[in-house]
C-alpha cells in the first residue's frame, strides 16, 4: 500500500478507539449521576428497638433482627420485614425501584 491509502486502516482503528472511549466516559458519568440521585432517596437514620429501648441510629448500622419503627412519610431504611401494622392501609412509593407512578399497597 502506498500514499494515503496506507493511513485509512489505522485511521479507522483510531476513530473507533476514540468513539469507544467517548461512549465509556459518557456512560460512566451518567451512572455516577444516577447513583447520586438514588442517594437522595436513602434514609440516613432509623429508629430501632434494641436492648428493650428505642434508639435512633445511622441506617448503615442496621443489622438483621433489628426492629425498625416506620411512620407516615418516612423513608424505609433497609430491606425489612413488617411485623405489625397499626394502620389498615400501608402504601409504599417504590417508583425509584420499579418506575410505577402510583404507590403500591402492601399487606401482611
Amino acid at each position: 500500500e502506498h500514499g494515503a491509502s496506507a493511513f485509512v486502516e489505522p485511521g479507522v482503528i483510531i476513530l473507533i478507539l476514540v468513539a469507544n472511549a467517548t461512549v465509556g466516559v459518557v456512560t460512566e458519568t451518567n451512572a455516577e449521576a444516577a447513583i447520586e440521585e438514588l442517594k437522595a432517596y436513602e434514609a440516613e437514620v432509623a429508629t430501632v428497638f434494641r436492648d428493650a429501648r428505642w434508639f435512633v441510629v445511622p441506617a448503615a448500622d442496621l443489622v438483621p433482627g433489628d426492629v425498625v419503627e416506620m411512620s407516615v412519610g418516612g423513608k424505609i431504611p433497609a430491606d425489612i420485614r413488617v411485623l405489625q401494622l397499626l394502620s389498615p392501609d400501608f402504601r409504599v412509593d417504590q417508583s425509584i425501584l420499579t418506575g410505577e407512578s402510583e404507590s403500591v399497597s402492601k399487606s401482611e
